[in-house]
């Protein structure tokens, strides 16, 4: 159905009680960098990409994501 498999069905967690502990789910709207992905690739409305966003944040300040993944 979708080119994408992450626009597919990570809309519906984004609405649920997601928190940024849940790392395994904010790791999928995180690039192989470490950057965050755009709403043009994850389909997510932008109030859900606000929140996604600012549940990574918290992630990284709270050590559970690495700011950077991959840099020698």
């Amino acid at each position: 159905m979708y080119k994408n498999p992450i626009k597919a069905n990570l809309g519906e967690e984004v609405n649920n009680s997601l928190n940024y502990k849940d790392v395994s789910i904010l790791s999928n709207f995180v690039n192989e960098q470490g950057k965050i992905l755009p709403r043009r690739l994850t389909g997510l409305k932008s109030k859900q990409q606000k929140k996604v966003t600012k549940l990574i944040k918290q992630a990284r300040i709270a050590a559970l994501l690495p700011f950077v993944i991959g840099k020698n």
